[in-house]
């Protein structure tokens, strides 16, 4: 396997980018607010750990990743810890990922959960582009709140296209004394737990407690949990059961 790190200033966007070439993977890593970092793993995929150079969020904070999947490649991303976006003093934060998967190509993320303490003001974007024949299995966990608090506000956008048709548009304005509270939106709860599956069948039966989203392609769905305490989330369960793709 080949390579490639470069480090750039704060306010570059992060990279994660393989490609085969001469049927080995050839990787560039780029370090802006988050640092890739190559992890062990079989042969047949790449693995690579996202780990934040300094606090974050704070106030202020641009995060952006840019990931590149090439033709016939499996990349696994992780996570290395949660995020928790604190307080902004008056100063909003973002965190932003455009992520690309070649044809045969495959996305395989463990998001581990950002936290929205009081006070923060966040704005959390994926932009997710896929190939025909490409799959991807994408997990995202929202937590309002830290222990005892009703969490600040949080805007999450996604859009995702497969083959060049969208496949999903979701706008969500988590005001904690707003639109969250509105029919149809959280209410009371706390905690958004999903898991998105594209290009990829779906298990056989679903845990209870899970909604399900049949999406535009009738090879993409959404499952999503929605409550009061992340450790009853029944995606830990099923996310721990999935194979990674190949």
């Amino acid at each position: 396997m080949n390579l490639l790190l470069a480090k750039a200033t704060d306010h570059a966007p992060a990279v994660v980018s393989v490609h085969r070439q001469n049927g080995r993977f050839r990787t560039r890593l780029r370090t802006g607010l988050l640092r890739p970092q190559q992890l062990h793993g079989p042969d047949d995929r790449c693995r690579v750990g996202l780990l934040a150079t300094n606090a974050l969020l704070l106030g202020g904070d641009a995060v952006e990743l840019d990931v590149d999947v090439g033709a016939g490649v499996s990349l696994e991303l992780c996570d290395i810890a949660g995020t928790v976006a604190y307080h902004g003093r008056g100063l909003p934060a973002s965190w932003s990922v455009r992520a690309r998967v070649a044809e045969g190509g495959s996305l395989r993320w463990a998001g581990e959960p950002l936290v929205v303490a009081d006070g923060a003001d966040v704005t959390r974007s994926l932009v997710l582009e896929l190939a025909e024949g490409s799959r991807a299995l994408v997990r995202e966990t929202l937590v309002l709140g830290r222990a005892g608090q009703v969490g600040g506000r949080l805007r999450n956008r996604a859009e995702v296209r497969r083959a060049g048709r969208p496949v999903l548009v979701e706008d969500a304005d988590l005001d904690p004394v707003g639109h969250r509270r509105l029919p149809g939106m959280l209410g009371s709860l706390r905690v958004v737990d999903s898991l998105l599956a594209l290009g990829v069948v779906p298990p056989a039966s679903h845990a209870e407690g899970l909604a399900t989203f049949r999406l535009v392609d009738p090879a993409c769905f959404l499952l999503r949990y929605l409550g009061d305490d992340l450790a009853g989330s029944p995606l830990h369960q099923l996310w721990a059961g999935l194979q990674p793709l190949n």
